[in-house]
């Protein structure tokens, strides 16, 4: 049986971990807790770097602690290991942030890389078994992306049960740059994204409503044209933000300008103005899945000409990961049937 080392936590101890610098059979942890190499040389533990790119990414050992489930000390404790078996400072405190020394992101870009390594080989060998296994990490960029991943994954888990999915939200600027440094493999937004090294599909264009509050004066109207909506009490997407970059661009072609007074209300993602639509603050333009099954009643209405609100599958260029390849697979072909 294979010892455990104290600390660890063998919740995350992933097939990888057994894979790739984990304890053989026989071969015993040394004193500092290191598994004992032949030759009597240590070697680099997977779990240390995964706890280590954890602090880098959240800049901080509590950010780490609460990301992995671990406690804060535990963190410390592995991070402690790793110094003491390199022989360098990894990382340094910047006000409350822990940032990587120059070795530090020395080792985080290879962690990356030999973690990347760990789990593609954990998915190839899932595929000589005849079955995709391993972990997704998904971004999600504003509310619509959110609703269609609930209804996307639960129909690719049934394909592939053995894979698992970790969810974050993501702000359009900072996602480019977690898909290149292997942070994240998968995003869904609303804008399309042309960065050096990224590739972006167009997973499905959804029809743009307006939600209205579900009263006399708006439950009688079916349809509106589209020229009409500038005369509206809008509630807009906040200026700058990826769904409101699209509106004003999308209606400006047709000569229709949003308003832009003080009064108008903004909201910082889409799905936030649905209560405000509710409680009848005004009305949103919103793509129509999200008004499929509001927290509160809302009336939809048809606009003339219609138009579509996109979302974008977003992943690194060159050769996929074997289990990216299955999921856009999936998305592209029978997503967007699943999902009209």
């Amino acid at each position: 049986m294979t010892p455990t080392r104290p600390g660890r936590a063998p919740a995350l101890v992933s097939r990888a971990d057994r894979l790739i610098g984990a304890t053989p059979l026989g071969r015993p942890y040394t004193h500092q807790g290191w598994p004992a190499a032949q030759g009597g040389a240590a070697v680099l533990d997977t779990y240390q770097l995964q706890v280590f790119l954890a602090v880098v990414e959240a800049g901080s050992y509590s950010g780490a602690a609460q990301r992995l489930h671990l406690t804060q000390p535990a963190v410390s404790r592995q991070v402690r290991l790793l110094q003491e078996h390199l022989g360098v400072r990894l990382l340094r405190r910047s006000g409350r942030r822990m940032l990587p020394t120059h070795a530090g992101e020395r080792l985080a870009e290879a962690a990356r890389q030999m973690l990347g390594m760990a789990r593609q080989l954990e998915q190839e060998m899932a595929l000589l078994r005849g079955e995709a296994s391993g972990m997704l990490r998904i971004g999600g960029s504003g509310t619509p992306a959110w609703h269609i991943l609930g209804r996307l994954l639960p129909a690719f888990r049934l394909e592939h049960p053995g894979v698992g999915f970790r969810l974050e939200g993501w702000p359009a600027e900072g996602a480019g740059r977690a898909l290149r440094e292997g942070r994240l493999d998968l995003l869904l937004g609303e804008e399309e994204v042309q960065e050096r090294g990224l590739r972006c599909d167009l997973l499905l264009g959804m029809e743009t409503a307006l939600a209205a509050p579900a009263d006399e004066q708006w439950t009688p109207r079916k349809r509106l044209p589209l020229r009409k909506v500038a005369t509206l009490p809008l509630i807009l997407p906040a200026a700058g933000t990826p769904a409101r970059r699209f509106l004003e661009e999308h209606l400006e072609e047709r000569n229709i300008r949003l308003p832009t007074s003080l009064q108008t209300p903004e909201v910082a993602d889409p799905g936030a103005a649905l209560p405000l639509v509710a409680g009848g603050l005004g009305v949103a333009l919103l793509p129509r899945p999200l008004l499929e099954t509001p927290a509160a009643p809302i009336h939809s209405i048809t606009l003339w000409p219609g138009f579509p609100w996109p979302l974008y599958l977003v992943r690194r260029t060159g050769p996929p990961e074997r289990l990216e390849e299955v999921f856009c697979a999936f998305a592209l072909e029978k997503g967007r049937t699943l999902l009209r």
